[in-house]
């Protein structure tokens, strides 16, 4: 097909054809002259497709017929866009049919040269078959988790501003345990495509692991971002059609705004996986929208998250622990204290906890503060058990910290490094605690106890804490946090907390209240079922030195 080729036009394209060839480093190349009216392919890209030749004239339907069906609209208002000169540069995802007539889903990369005039002269660039890439996901041939964060860390070097939506998708391991991993994995390809089509031409999708996908763009604003999700989000819940079923599915959304930010793509990771987690507790799957809770702005927010994820990684730099007081509710004499861990650098003063931790929860970097707070909570212990041996420590523990395998047996080698006794200590099992498998849960506490660790249920009351815990889990303690000292006026919130302990009591099973700040709330709760208060009334979080001079 080549001998039509006017042979100056096919020198031109040759050697652009060689240069672009030389730097995509293996890549397929693709060339069309929009003067010539003809378009060169790499020997390669002959043999993937079954194209006739690597000269193809302008005018064949050849490769339109190797597009998807799904596909085609999108193709040629691109290709029309650059042969006009409306835009000029691409980055464009769709599928493409393979010679053995299966498809494979392909980016193609490139930009417009110009003649001296302006005009469109040469369309072309490189091309990745993302089937074969190993930042590619075989079930939806989505870029995948390490695609992610491959074009996320392109971003931050750049300095670049975009905005990443994360979406995760709730109950599909139900689905999976009802029909079968071969039916999850068709609505997970079945998503892919319905967002490949609804966000693809605005920016890049991922399937990062599990039922969660991403979008990265900087072709929307936030705000456009949040309505396509919205959109995305209710056609989702009113069914997506696998096969012939149509199946409702519930979507939960986190979004960040990337503004020319420093800081980890973990630590970006780590915020989406956090707010999308506030959207399916707390919000119903509507989309939240980072901003750190930390009473900042947003690339501050993810600029402090990030120094005190890169402290953690220094050895816990900057972190030390406070302790506040529990005491006996009757005879007010102290009978334990809780550990609470702070933050603080120059720049940005003191963090509290709760406004990182959450974060931080279901990063790699928590396994290790988790540790070191264990560790430090103990050597302090030691200490304090000088003066006051029958002291409980209360530490707190997270959901990904009982995942660990080998958490209670790194536990037992802390006390065996800092002569701290086991059963001095307690570990307050927090609300995301909940979340494990009931067996799971009762057989770490089982082996725990074994080693006479008092256990803690926190926030009981509210939240994922239930009877069924504490049926199932017979803690030594249950504890009330601070919204019921606080909002202790309401009858709701009295009953709730007199019934509670009640039952509490009969099954063996001791109450304490945090919240006690001033001397009203703690002369209102005196005559209810609680076994120990903890709060600022008795003493605000202190530094160890100063609990020592205390107790």
């Amino acid at each position: 097909m080549s001998e039509n080729i006017q042979p100056h036009r096919r020198q031109i394209l040759d050697d652009l054809f060689d240069t672009y060839t030389i730097l995509s480093r293996g890549a397929y190349v693709s060339l069309y002259d929009a003067v010539g009216h003809m378009t060169r392919y790499s020997p390669s890209y002959v043999e993937l497709f079954g194209l006739p030749g690597e000269y193809v004239p302008h005018g064949s339907d050849t490769w339109i017929e190797l597009v998807h069906p799904e596909d085609r609209a999108r193709y040629e208002s691109v290709m029309s866009k650059l042969i006009s000169g409306a835009v000029r540069y691409y980055d464009l995802h769709y599928r493409v049919k393979l010679k053995d007539g299966s498809y494979t889903l392909m980016r193609f990369m490139g930009s417009v040269l110009r003649d001296q005039n302006g005009k469109p002269e040469i369309i072309g660039g490189i091309t990745l078959n993302e089937g074969l890439m190993e930042n590619t996901d075989p079930v939806t041939v989505l870029r995948n988790q390490y695609g992610f964060f491959q074009d996320l860390t392109a971003v931050i070097e750049m300095q670049s501003k975009c905005t990443i939506l994360m979406i995760a998708l709730s109950k599909m391991s139900e689905l999976n345990e009802m029909h079968g991993y071969g039916y999850g994995n068709k609505i997970l390809q079945q998503i892919g495509w319905f967002l490949q089509e609804n966000l693809g031409p605005y920016g890049t999708i991922y399937r990062i692991d599990g039922a969660k996908f991403a979008f990265l763009t900087d072709n929307l604003q936030p705000e456009e971002v949040a309505k396509k999700y919205e959109q995305v989000r209710q056609s989702l819940l009113n069914g997506l059609q696998v096969g012939n079923v149509k199946q409702n599915l519930i979507a939960n959304g986190g979004m960040i705004s990337v503004r020319g930010n420093t800081v980890d793509e973990r630590t970006i990771y780590s915020s989406l996986i956090y707010i999308c987690r506030e959207s399916r507790i707390h919000k119903n799957g509507r989309l939240v929208n980072f901003d750190g809770n930390l009473e900042r702005r947003n690339h501050e927010s993810l600029e402090v998250i990030d120094a005190i994820r890169n402290s953690v990684l220094l050895n816990c730099a900057g972190f030390s622990l406070n302790y506040q007081v529990v005491v006996n509710a009757h005879t007010e004499k102290i009978t334990g204290v809780k550990a609470a861990v702070t933050w603080r650098s120059e720049r940005y003063g003191k963090v509290p906890s709760e406004k990182y931790l959450p974060i931080l929860e279901r990063d790699f970097v928590f396994e290790e503060l988790g540790y070191w707070i264990l560790q430090q909570a103990m050597t302090d212990g030691k200490k304090l058990l000088e003066k006051k041996s029958e002291l409980i420590i209360s530490v707190s523990i997270m959901q990904v910290q009982l995942e660990d395998e080998y958490f209670v047996d790194e536990l037992q080698k802390i006390a065996n490094q800092t002569g701290f006794p086991l059963n001095n200590l307690c570990l307050e099992l927090s609300s995301s605690c909940r979340l494990l498998n009931m067996n799971f849960l009762k057989n770490i506490v089982k082996e725990l106890r074994a080693r006479r660790v008092k256990i803690i249920l926190n926030d009981f009351g509210s939240g994922l804490a239930s009877i069924d815990f504490l049926r199932e889990l017979s803690p030594e303690y249950i504890k009330f946090n601070k919204k019921y000292s606080y909002n202790f006026y309401k009858l709701e919130n009295r009953l709730i907390v007199r019934c509670l302990s009640e039952l509490a009591a009969a099954l063996g099973t001791k109450v304490l209240i945090e919240g006690i700040d001033n001397q009203h709330i703690r002369d209102e709760l005196k005559n209810f079922p609680i076994d120990n208060f903890q709060g600022n009334f008795y003493s605000p979080e202190l530094p160890l030195s100063e609990i020592l001079d205390n107790i």
